[in-house]
């Protein structure tokens, strides 16, 4: 099976095709108000790159977030088009579970971490169990001075931690921002690298295989971007006219 994976949720544009173990090809850009125009051109290049075309794809992964709110209707949008003109399944991965996918062999506890604007980060706590990713919680919204209260509390609240493992992994581009706090805050902290800091569509396509081999797939009329809060304009809707029908 042959699947192509992207992720436009922050700014990187990245793009990857390959079959299960085995990563064809795989490139990123970066264009932080620029996914409309650069996401197709660059799956084009890949596909090219690597031989293939665009009606040798068997199945579309995306990333639905949560991140930039624009980027991610682009990306999810695309996606779901792409699906529904080839009659191919999609899948969408959470692009924090991406994030986190690298540290697998980690025993302890992994944060995913990402800028969310407004005084605010986008995180979600993990744990991996024989290369199986566990989620503590879901993802969330909230100040990166209470993001470190939870991890303090998570970490000593999860039994049966490899040995050595009483380190946090933080990873995501929140560190550009809060690496200080974080340091002062959180006890046994380690930080990821740069290199960590967005997600890759190699690892937004290898999370879609683990769920296609299982015979799982979405729904590319229901499948949605993963907010994890309102936007602006929905929170002035409910401060003022009162929250909206659902």
């Amino acid at each position: 099976m042959l699947v192509l994976a992207f992720d436009t949720s922050m700014p990187f544009c990245t793009v990857a095709v390959g079959r299960k173990g085995a990563l064809l090809g795989e490139r990123s850009i970066y264009a932080p108000q620029g996914h409309m125009q650069k996401l197709l051109p660059l799956i084009d290049l890949l596909l090219s790159d690597i031989g293939c075309d665009i009606k040798d794809i068997d199945a579309v992964a995306v990333g639905l977030g949560p991140g930039s709110f624009t980027g991610l209707r682009i990306g999810v949008s695309i996606a779901k088009g792409l699906a529904q003109g080839l009659n191919r399944p999609i899948v969408g991965v959470s692009s924090l579970d991406a994030l986190v996918k690298p540290f697998s062999s980690h025993g302890g506890l992994i944060c995913a971490v990402v800028d969310a604007k407004r005084k605010e980060v986008y995180s979600r706590f993990y744990r991996f169990s024989n290369q199986n990713i566990q989620h503590l919680t879901d993802h969330e919204a909230l100040s990166p001075e209470k993001l470190c209260d939870k991890l303090n509390e998570m970490n000593l609240s999860i039994p049966n931690k490899a040995e050595g493992s009483n380190e946090v992994i933080l990873v995501g581009d929140a560190l550009k921002l809060y690496i200080s706090l974080f340091q002062e805050k959180i006890k046994g902290a380690e930080f990821a690298s740069p290199d960590f800091y967005y997600p890759k569509a190699s690892n937004i396509m290898d999370l879609a295989f683990d769920r296609l081999e299982s015979g799982e797939c979405d729904n590319y009329l229901t499948l949605v971007p993963i907010y994890a809060r309102l936007s602006i304009a929905e929170e002035v809707w409910e401060k003022t006219i009162g929250p909206r029908a659902k």
